[in-house]
């Protein structure tokens, strides 16, 4: 079996006609390809995270609706910014409504 390199697949991409692949890096890259599109995809568990929240922050312990309503706000910030490295761009998903 044939070990493709970054460096390798970088050198293709940039000038793929001088720098063709062989057919096992071929392989090896389709090989890559099918295991990154059969991997699990980080999801947000929301129901999970809300209960999560109120295990940690008991209802008692706020002492207005729009204060827990915030601290569930950051609560679900941190969880994004864990889950996904990033903040999700919703205008990206939903475009202008």
């Amino acid at each position: 079996m044939t070990t493709i390199t970054k460096e390798r697949i970088e050198l293709f991409v940039k000038s793929p006609l001088e720098n063709g692949l062989t057919r096992g890096e071929q392989m090896e890259l389709a090989r890559i390809a099918l295991a990154s599109l059969d991997a699990d995809k980080p999801e947000l568990k929301i129901a999970e995270l809300i209960n999560k929240f109120y295990e940690r922050y008991p209802l008692a312990s706020f002492n207005k609706d729009t204060d827990r309503a915030e601290a569930l706000g950051y609560f679900l910030a941190g969880a994004e910014l864990q889950c996904f490295g990033e903040f999700i761009k919703y205008e990206e998903l939903f475009g202008d409504e």
